[in-house]
């Protein structure tokens, strides 16, 4: 048997068991279970065994139910990691290239150049190809040599046969 933990009754049992009752999520459900199971009186151990959790995960959650009651069992998910260039920037820069022909190799130095910010090749594509769905396009070499009115030229050259 593991020592008996230290729990601070911020609320009545009565009061916990409404809690648990009317929650809505799941992970908070679970760890207003644990809190329950401690003031009844069962050890970490015994709630870990029970919860098919670790003993580490139980003592955070009682950790932190002691320093902030129910609000610091609600999950704290900030989101992840802000972008470098938002949403609404890498519209402008799609304007800005459109037209133009330019490879991935291009788009990242174009963004380094004119944006200040370093981001890899896999970033650029995924960006491009995957989150703003910008379609593919070869960038062809022109010919200097090539008439303005090449059409006209072969249009001509077909009839004549």
């Amino acid at each position: 048997m593991g020592r008996k933990p230290v729990i601070e009754r911020h609320i009545s049992k009565e009061d916990l068991y409404q809690l648990y009752k009317k929650g809505n999520n799941s992970r908070v459900k679970e760890r207003l279970l644990a809190i329950i199971q401690l003031y009844e009186g069962k050890n970490v151990y015994e709630i870990a065994n029970i919860l098919k959790r670790s003993e580490r995960t139980i003592e955070h959650w009682l950790s932190r139910w002691n320093k902030k009651g129910y609000e610091g069992l609600i999950p704290q998910n900030t989101g992840g990691k802000v972008p470098k260039i938002s949403s609404e920037e890498w519209d402008e820069i799609i304007k800005e290239l459109e037209g133009k022909g330019m490879t991935i190799k291009d788009v990242v130095k174009y963004v380094k150049d004119t944006r200040g910010v370093e981001l890899s090749y896999k970033r650029v594509w995924k960006v491009l190809r995957v989150d703003k769905k910008v379609k593919y396009g070869k960038p062809y070499i022109r010919n200097n040599k090539r008439p303005k009115d090449a059409e006209n030229f072969l249009k001509k050259g077909l009839i004549q046969f």
